[in-house]
């Protein structure tokens, strides 16, 4: 019996002697024992966030049915209607634009031109003001562009609870016997009144229309009285050609009678004749920089949609002397 006790109190002793030594108490030399040293994972660094690249918008808006097309003032203008024959956009601090269209003799029965200014003001007294307390009409003009009429003028309110709300109605009026097309830009505050006019003014009719080619979409009251736009260089050019007599502007003979190298090209909407050259990279551009566009053999449009005619001339055309200094000779095969 004795011998027992002894033997399982020695069993214990053992198994009390490997669970301190499991724990590291007691034994053991402290220098002899691992120390693990837990090292933190990095952060990642964080790429920075790349600027962002403001890509210009292209504000030109082409109905539907791809007969007209208008460069709207901003991108807080958006389409409301885009059906037959009415196009319509809004702007919640600017304004509102309305195009209509009307063709054939009932709607031009129904229609009232603004071919005075008396019928513009006429048109206005409709709503119940009083031309001079309520309104009045500036800047009226009237002008025939190939057979067409151009009528445009801008309404000042001065009574905003008769006009609606709006400061201004910037008009614009294409007709002729047969068809017309009425733009009205309706303008809540000063602000936007140059910008609406200019909208306004870049109206342009693509579609098969008797009234195309007094709509280019360059309007010289609506860009600040610059009627040519991107044909600026007409002017330069045209000095040049009826004051020296001979000046070549700055071609090559060889460049003068090579359509490879220079053409000549007409703009529809009044004819006037203007010469681009080849720049060596595939473009056609003109004396101020301004790119031109061949969709065809015979149709041309510049950088802002502005259509020209191509008769396939050089520039030798252009230059031709012109007897008497006038530009017939450049319209005989203009239509």
């Amino acid at each position: 019996m004795k011998n027992k006790k002894i033997l399982a109190i020695l069993a214990l002793t053992v198994t009390l002697s490997g669970a301190m030594t499991a724990c590291s108490f007691g034994g053991g030399d402290p220098d002899d024992q691992e120390v693990v040293t837990v090292t933190p994972t990095p952060e990642p660094t964080k790429a920075p966030q790349p600027t962002p690249t403001i890509v210009p918008q292209d504000l030109t808006y082409t109905s539907a049915d791809k007969s007209v097309s208008i460069k709207l003032p901003d991108a807080t203008w958006a389409r409301k209607t885009d059906e037959s024959g009415m196009l319509s956009f809004e702007s919640p601090d600017q304004g509102k634009i309305l195009i209509l269209h009307g063709e054939g003799a009932d709607q031009m029965e129904a229609a009232i031109i603004p071919s005075t200014q008396d019928m513009a003001a006429t048109l206005e007294k409709a709503s119940d003001m009083e031309e001079g307390t309520d309104f009045e009409i500036q800047n009226y003009t009237a002008n025939d562009v190939n057979g067409v009429g151009v009528y445009s003028y801008t309404v000042k309110y001065s009574n905003k609870e008769k006009s609606g709300g709006y400061a201004y109605v910037v008009n614009k009026v294409f007709a002729n016997d047969n068809e017309y097309y009425t733009l009205t830009g309706s303008v809540k505050e000063d602000g936007a009144l140059d910008k609406i006019s200019k909208s306004i003014g870049s109206f342009k009719i693509s579609g098969d229309s008797t009234l195309k080619g007094a709509a280019s979409g360059q309007d010289a009251n609506a860009n600040g009285g610059n009627a040519d736009g991107n044909a600026n260089g007409d002017g330069a050019q045209g000095g040049e050609n009826s004051s020296s007599g001979g000046s070549q502007g700055g071609l090559s003979e060889d460049a003068l009678s090579d359509t490879n190298q220079t053409r000549t090209i007409y703009r529809n909407s009044d004819g006037q004749p203007l010469v681009i050259t080849a720049d060596g990279n595939g473009n056609w551009v003109d004396d101020n920089g301004n790119t031109y566009d061949f969709v065809t053999d015979e149709d041309v449009y510049d950088q802002d949609g502005v259509d020209y005619y191509y008769h396939g001339e050089a520039a030798d055309v252009y230059y031709m002397p012109v007897d008497g200094g006038s530009d017939d000779s450049y319209d005989e095969d203009y239509e």
